[in-house]
């Protein structure tokens, strides 16, 4: 399964979570409450830079539509949330959890070459989320190019080792392009340590006789 990112959990708070959240910021200014009867740290920083102001803004939007697309998503309504995660995007590129869910709906299209280019924009935006990494995978495992798969859920697992849905991945990779090796072994083990899953657990004790009777060869 795809995975989707979300990083607004109070849409309510967008605008203030923006100031935060300007991307090369190089003064601490932290977010002042507007009720201190000081001036917040953003406003004072817009009177000594303009650019600054308009990133602030540029932000603030981008948040407002980034979670308007993800309530769109949930609702179903991809046509639409496409659109607002595009709109997002356009106004802050810099976010990698937008490429990330646009790159799932361009899946969903059938597109995959679009998605698996909106999932590296992710990816490169985050290189320590194994998401991006295995929702590349995912895409190439879908349309048979298990070599490809296989290089990006390692990728995934160089970035968490213990991230399952990657574990699922490389292990079902593996077994396509009949690799057996002790890394392959490392994975199921690793895997059967956290799987819950019942069907999981028979395709993993599969793979572990499987394996370890090459290893004995």
């Amino acid at each position: 399964m795809i995975q989707i990112i979300q990083i607004i959990q109070n849409p309510a708070s967008l605008r203030g979570t923006a100031a935060c959240l300007i991307t090369g910021l190089l003064l601490a200014t932290g977010c002042a409450s507007s009720s201190s009867g000081t001036r917040s740290g953003a406003d004072a920083l817009s009177e000594i830079d303009p650019v600054i102001a308009e990133m602030n803004r540029k932000r603030a939007k981008a948040l407002e539509h980034y979670a308007k697309a993800s309530q769109l998503y949930t609702e179903g309504k991809y046509d639409e949330a496409l659109s607002e995660y595009r709109t997002t995007l356009e106004l802050d590129d810099q976010l990698y959890a937008a490429w990330n869910n646009m790159g799932q709906l361009l899946l969903n299209q059938g597109n995959y070459a679009d998605a698996v280019s909106a999932y590296q924009i992710a990816s490169g935006l985050e290189p320590s989320d194994p998401r991006p990494e295995y929702n590349i995978g995912h895409a190439y495992q879908k349309v048979g190019w298990a070599q490809d798969a296989f290089k990006h859920f390692k990728s995934a697992l160089e970035r968490d080792p213990n991230y399952l849905p990657a574990l699922h991945g490389v292990i079902r990779s593996a077994d396509m392009l009949g690799i057996a090796d002790a890394s392959i072994m490392k994975y199921i083990r690793t895997a059967q340590l956290r799987e819950t899953n019942d069907q999981w657990r028979t395709y993993l004790s599969t793979q572990q006789y499987r394996v370890q009777a090459i290893l004995d060869d």
